[in-house]
């Protein structure tokens, strides 16, 4: 290197210095100082060298940072989960032909079901889904996305089915989810994907505000699109919730127009119900559960109500048929009542019995003109759930339930349910 810079030094001035008529000494002098003058600058851009590279391993420090910052915020505010889950059922007695029978069906049950057992089973029930909270750097804006497979009663095709998409931020709520006619709070465990008789598990497009009060007390209200192109406007749902650590108190309510299109013009009236439930504990390990329904008009809410199609052909037979002259809308209406028991027996081991009852009003003009529909629903079931270990649930509920139309018909539910689920 030595040798270079001297090279380097004796060319530069060979064409100036050395030009002129210098002595030994000057000569060695100039030397001298070019040498010096270029240690300097190597000098100088060796610092500079050093200077950048440090900078660029502080970027690159800096990047790293904020990369795993960013997977750190995603893993703490992203939660991923779902359910891997098979369902069964056995018929013994009446039974549909078409597939779809792991779910309880006694509101459409033929009268002349097929003879002898029939089995079926299904994976659509499996889910899966996404809990999202601390949107746009806000804690209080969450969001949740859900779906199934469970299309066309369990049919099993692939289809996907969207159950739950919506944001929340303050007391507010905009998307999809449980409707505030649902009885989640105060409904006894099934082994039954859809529940029993009585219970809603309604899932419905909606703005909802929430007012906590307190720990104790909570009013939600809410516009709900609760219809197939019958109403005009949404429905207006609200709820309140009463709990402390033994018991929980549920009132709930709905209003919503229905509207028929007869001769190029609309026929409307108004539906209308009511909801109570109740759950008490005993214990940790024991509690009661009561719902009751009065609805008049609507189909849409609890499940079962469907009655098919009307006298007259309409659809939507479980919230109305129309009169003779075309110009009324003959409301169907009906109570319900479900009790539940549920016993925790140990870490392993629990069970729950449930009775159910949905009685249609047979009195008015829709039960007259409609007498092949469902006048009367029963329903009992006992179950048994083991868990051999964390997250994995097996399962096995039997029902025994009647169907009964206006007219006198009666349809026999013996069945047994059956599910082995995975919970991530």
């Amino acid at each position: 290197m030595k040798k270079l810079i001297l090279a380097v030094a004796c060319a530069a001035v060979t064409g100036t210095s050395f030009a002129e008529n210098l002595t030994t000494e000057q000569r060695i002098h100039v030397l001298e100082s070019e040498l010096q003058r270029l240690k300097q600058e190597i000098s100088v851009q060796k610092s500079a060298n050093i200077q950048l590279a440090q900078q660029q391993s502080q970027l690159n420090s800096e990047l790293k940072s904020s990369a795993q910052k960013n997977i750190n915020h995603l893993a703490d505010n992203v939660d991923v989960y779902g359910i891997l889950r098979l369902d069964g059922a056995v018929d013994f007695k009446d039974t549909t032909a078409a597939r779809g029978r792991t779910s309880n069906q006694i509101n459409k049950v033929p009268f002349d079901a097929i003879l002898g057992e029939r089995s079926d089973f299904t994976i659509a029930a499996t889910r899966f889904g996404v809990d999202i909270k601390n949107l746009a750097g806000r804690e209080d804006v969450k969001a949740k996305l859900e779906a199934d497979f469970w299309v066309d009663n369990g049919k099993g095709d692939g289809k996907l089915r969207i159950r739950h998409a919506y944001v929340s931020f303050d007391d507010w709520l905009l998307g999809q989810t449980w409707s505030l006619m649902s009885n989640m709070e105060t409904m006894t465990e099934s082994i039954d994907y859809t529940q029993f008789l009585g219970v809603s598990t309604s899932r419905l497009p909606q703005i909802r505000h929430d007012f906590n009060f307190n720990a104790s007390n909570k009013l939600q209200l809410a516009l709900e699109y609760a219809s197939d192109r019958t109403s005009e406007l949404p429905a207006l749902t609200a709820k309140y919730i009463y709990k402390n650590q033994a018991i929980l108190l549920m009132g709930q309510g709905f209003i919503n127009e229905k509207r028929a299109e007869v001769n190029q013009q609309d026929i409307d009236k108004f539906s209308w119900g009511i909801g109570l439930g109740a759950r008490y504990k005993f214990t940790p390990q024991q509690s009661i559960q009561a719902n009751y329904y009065h609805v008049k008009g609507d189909q849409k809410f609890v499940s079962y109500t469907t009655q098919g199609s009307s006298s007259d052909g309409a659809a939507m037979g479980g919230d109305y048929s129309i009169d003779l002259n075309n110009n009324s809308l003959l409301m169907n209406e009906f109570d319900s009542l479900t009790f539940g028991y549920s016993h925790k027996l140990n870490d392993q081991w629990r069970g729950n019995i449930a009775a159910s009852w949905m009685k249609f009003a047979d009195d008015n003009a829709y039960a007259k003109a409609n007498i092949t529909n469902n006048k009367q629903l029963t329903d009992h079931a006992i179950n048994l759930i083991y868990t051999p270990r964390p997250y994995l649930d097996l399962g096995v509920e039997y029902h025994l339930g009647e169907r009964e139309s206006f007219e006198g018909k009666t349809a026999d539910i013996s069945r047994v349910n059956l599910s082995a689920q995975y919970k991530f």
